[in-house]
């Protein structure tokens, strides 16, 4: 279990609702953008930050900023984007409902964690290798 099978697993789930091949690519078609927001959206509920989530998507920081502002304004003013707020609903309620923990937030927590601490031993293998030319 990591990060990355947890945010496929929303990106599926996002992908079929919206008949889209893929929801995480360079493109920036109405559909493929509501499907990156809502994903970021639920994500960044369960408290991962832009920082985390511009490593995956490969999207600068201040995208997932902005789709957090949308997102508060979308949900203050349900009729401005009611698609949105459909995939939205759908989303959270279906990833719920094939997470085979109920606790989501415990486990991409954890995910995050253990990401993080692998990042970590990669930076610290790299560096010890530098060390050892030096020698």
């Amino acid at each position: 279990m990591n990060l990355e099978h947890e945010i496929k697993k929303l990106n599926a789930i996002i992908e079929e609702y919206l008949q889209l091949d893929s929801i995480d690519t360079k493109s920036k078609t109405k559909e493929e953008v509501l499907g990156r927001m809502v994903a970021s959206n639920i994500l960044m509920d369960y408290h991962l930050t832009p920082a985390m989530l511009s490593n995956y998507y490969k999207k600068d920081r201040t995208t997932f900023n902005h789709y957090r502002k949308r997102h508060d304004e979308y949900m203050a003013f349900p009729k401005s984007y009611p698609e949105y707020i459909d995939l939205y609903k759908y989303v959270q309620i279906e990833y719920i409902k094939r997470a085979k923990n109920v606790n989501v937030l415990s486990k991409l927590q954890r995910a995050e964690v253990l990401d993080s601490v692998n990042r970590n031993i990669d930076e610290l293998v790299e560096r010890r290798q530098e060390l050892l030319e030096t020698l």
